[in-house]
């Protein structure tokens, strides 16, 4: 006997039924922390291995997915401030992206015994990249130099050394150098001053990408910096990365940042390969180059005065709710205006010291006005 169709009323309730046994099986999942930029656990987790540099000894966070035998390297060179979490994560995953390959960090301040100072980072010779590349060269038959910011100096300076010295099979394992918005400027710009390039940066002839976010500081002149690279006779490429700033995976949203960094990497690192190969681009063995002559790097300091430029018409909305008119509320003052958000340690770190200076300084004469800035980041 054929068994009766059953109603819309228990077919629905059937349904119901079913979902919440279901639901019932399903846990809600926990969502992991968000690493803040001092947060370092990760970092000083990983593996080390101590490497022999000519006359250095190199400590070296090291994340080895492979034996060494005719594998890559991808080997990052700190920038002055404190490796953290970003650094960790941005390593692995790297290394979970390109499982052939083995993942190097060097703090290299730390490894170099250096101020963590901006200014010492630029006036460095860059005297321990070509050992290090000697090094490296006998254990991997191709490598990946990645940095950042104004480590970006001392790297190509060195760089520049080893090429005076590299054979034609030396030259051929370095397969890639990234700059990680790379500022090559002698000093930091400065209103009223004209920029000026470190002239190693025209001194060069090697297979760069250069990684400049959006919003970050050299978004408005990186196609000088391109353009002196590519007088030294580099092949280059820009990657332009939406809607972030400086620091990219080290500052906000470190764990998203990371994971799209590497990402990034690991696709910047296969189509200059494929680039190289249609281009036919060797590195050749350059002749020697005086570093000694280029310039030093100081601490900008003093104001520059500037003539015929006047104060715009800007008010803006004080937290009290108030109107804040900056040509009538600080009129005939030197007045600083700063910008600064949450996600830029910099920024934060700087507010103290600031208020210290304002303190001191004559108010009839001297003005901060502080202004928060809201910035989306890539999801």
């Amino acid at each position: 006997m054929p068994t009766p169709p059953l109603s819309a009323a228990v077919r629905w309730c059937t349904a119901l039924l079913c979902l919440v046994v279901a639901l019932s099986g399903c846990q809600r999942a926990t969502p992991e922390p968000a690493y803040k930029y001092d947060d370092r656990d990760l970092f000083k987790a990983l593996p080390q291995l101590q490497l022999t540099a000519g006359p250095d000894t190199l400590a070296v966070h090291a994340l080895q997915q492979a034996k060494a035998d005719g594998s890559h390297l991808f080997l990052l060179l700190g920038e002055p401030s404190v490796p953290n979490n970003g650094d960790a994560l941005l390593m692995q995953h790297l290394a979970s992206a390109n499982p052939s390959s083995a993942v190097w960090f060097i703090d290299t301040p730390d490894a170099l015994f250096m101020e963590r100072d901006r200014v010492a980072m630029r006036n460095h010779s860059g005297d321990f990249v070509a050992p290090l590349l000697a090094e490296a060269g006998k254990q991997f038959a191709s490598i990946t130099l990645i940095t950042m910011d104004v480590a970006s100096v001392p790297l190509l300076r060195g760089l520049r050394q080893w090429q005076t010295q590299a054979s034609e099979a030396e030259r051929a394992k370095l397969a890639h150098v990234v700059l990680l918005y790379p500022s090559l400027y002698v000093n930091t710009p400065v209103a009223g001053r004209e920029r000026v390039l470190f002239p190693i940066a025209r001194q060069t002839a090697l297979p760069i990408t250069v990684v400049q976010p959006e919003l970050g500081a050299q978004a408005n002149t990186i196609d000088e910096t391109l353009a002196a690279l590519r007088d030294g006779g580099s092949l280059v490429r820009l990657e332009r990365v939406a809607a972030t700033t400086d620091g990219i995976y080290k500052y906000d949203n470190i764990r998203a940042m990371s994971a799209h960094t590497a990402q990034l990497l690991t696709d910047a690192d296969k189509t200059m390969r494929e680039e190289r190969r249609s281009k036919g681009f060797q590195m050749a063995q350059l002749p020697p180059y005086d570093a000694s002559t280029e310039p030093q790097s100081t601490i900008a300091a003093g104001l520059v005065p500037v003539d015929g430029v006047n104060l715009q018409d800007i008010r803006l909305a004080g937290i009290d709710g108030k109107e804040v008119d900056l040509k009538r509320d600080h009129a005939g003052k030197a007045l600083l205006v700063t910008f600064w958000a949450t996600w830029c340690p910099h920024c934060v770190e700087e507010i103290p010291s600031m208020n210290r200076a304002l303190a001191q300084m004559d108010k009839e004469r001297f003005a901060i006005v502080s202004c928060r800035t809201k910035t989306p980041t890539p999801s």
